[in-house]
């Protein structure tokens, strides 16, 4: 419901905007912006209510330690494997045991007999796993598609308004320049060298020598690029701060030039 309301309005804006700009507007136009926005709009309000609601979870709701017991499994097919639920027991605040479910599957489940931080109120059908550590995977992409969507979301927003939005393709520029990229990066240096120790270990003796020779090659080539990338950027940040501030001074020498 809120996302046909919130899509209507901003369509409404965006017709109204090219109407303004275009005069005639055909219908099919704007079928692509009408799927994208409710695309968007959608995904932003999907993932806007699982972080809002571990968040007040996280800081308002009934927290109690639990410890995982056993494991239900979802259904697999000819394409997927059953899937671990994890089932943890509590004693509630009437001091009784209970067992609930996460609610969610994983591959690599919380080992069983860990503790975990969980949030439940009386009647919920499953637990909010508020140990965000233990389920790394899940929680780093929810934040990072969240983080995508509402830069999405508000762009479309400040776009139907008419509002300047370079602001966030620096953002996103700067993301993918700052982080994205170095970061796959440092990823795969730590997991090849993760590869290389196991071999030396013994415990992954069964890889061959070719296989040990390409993840040290790449291992010897990107250390030295991703020390070089960050160089790179940090010179061009400084290089860029000088210009500024150069340009700022030779405005401010004009402007004193000038007869008042």
């Amino acid at each position: 419901m809120y996302t046909l309301i919130i899509s209507a309005i901003i369509l409404v804006l965006l017709f109204l905007k090219n109407r303004r700009s275009r005069g005639n507007i055909s219908a099919a136009s704007f079928v692509l912006p009408t799927l994208a926005t409710l695309f968007v709009v959608a995904m932003f309000i999907f993932l806007a209510e699982i972080v809002g609601t571990y968040t007040y979870a996280y800081f308002f709701g009934e927290k109690y330690q639990a410890k995982v017991v056993r494991y239900d499994y979802t259904d697999g097919d000819s394409e997927s494997e059953p899937t671990s639920i994890a089932i943890v027991e509590f004693k509630n605040n009437k001091n009784q045991t209970v067992q609930k479910s996460l609610g969610y599957g994983t591959s690599i489940p919380i080992e069983l007999g860990k503790t975990i931080l969980i949030s439940y109120d009386e009647g919920d059908k499953n637990v909010k796993n508020l140990s965000f550590w233990e389920q790394k995977t899940i929680t780093g992409l929810v934040v990072f598609f969240f983080a995508v969507f509402a830069l999405a979301f508000l762009g479309i927003l400040l776009y139907a308004l008419g509002r300047d939005i370079s602001f966030i393709w620096k953002i996103l520029l700067g993301f993918v320049s700052y982080i994205v990229f170095p970061g796959a990066m440092l990823f795969f240096i730590i997991v090849l060298s993760w590869v290389i120790w196991e071999y030396f270990e013994g415990r992954r003796d069964d890889m061959p020598i070719w296989a040990l020779g390409i993840c040290s090659l790449f291992v010897t080539l990107l250390i030295p690029a991703l020390i070089g990338y960050f160089k790179m950027i940090f010179e061009k940040k400084i290089v860029l701060n000088k210009n500024s501030k150069r340009i700022d001074s030779r405005k401010s020498k004009f402007s004193k030039r000038i007869p008042k």
